[in-house]
């Protein structure tokens, strides 16, 4: 029986312990918890411009599926990766997040322009699972090392994940 309360006290913690909580004045509590990680799947995608970024797009994506879950990531043309995440609010609305990648260097693009990080807002909703990910689209994106992933909500960092790309 102290096993099963231990384990089930260890379960409920760790919950605890993996939920962000900001208090928004807009909006109340808002609680940020990570649902899945990994290398994922896409079918799917609209691009937009985003001038800050190495290719000068970014991507919406549809049917998107973490098929391993994993921090290790082959640093392939095409490979995505990212996490999926949930914001519970008392109401469901769309929530300004901003989404930050840190690369392990920097990335030098076909324009010669070079980007040690970047970092964009996007409109989510509340109460529905999310997904925010990288695809490495282009030669120049292929880069080993440590890939760091942030998520800002209200100027505060709820969320943090490093890939390792190799």
């Amino acid at each position: 029986m102290k096993i099963v309360y231990t384990l089930f006290s260890f379960f409920i913690l760790q919950t605890i312990i993996s939920q962000t909580t900001v208090k928004s004045k807009t909006y109340g509590n808002l609680d940020f918890k990570e649902l899945d990680y990994g290398q994922a799947n896409v079918k799917g995608r609209k691009t937009e411009e985003l001038k800050n970024s190495p290719t000068g797009t970014r991507g919406w994506l549809q049917d998107f599926e973490i098929i391993k879950k994993t921090d290790s990531i082959e640093a392939v043309k095409k490979a995505n990766f990212g996490v999926v995440y949930m914001v519970t609010a008392k109401d469901t609305v769309d929530i300004n997040i901003d989404i930050e990648w840190i690369y392990p260097e920097k990335i030098t693009n076909d324009k010669g322009e070079k980007f040690k990080s970047i970092r964009y807002t996007t409109k989510r909703p509340t109460n529905i699972p999310s997904a925010s990910s990288y695809s490495l689209d282009e030669p120049y994106e292929l880069i080993k090392g440590n890939w760091q992933m942030n998520i800002f909500i209200e100027n505060k960092r709820v969320y943090s994940k490093t890939f390792v790309l190799y």
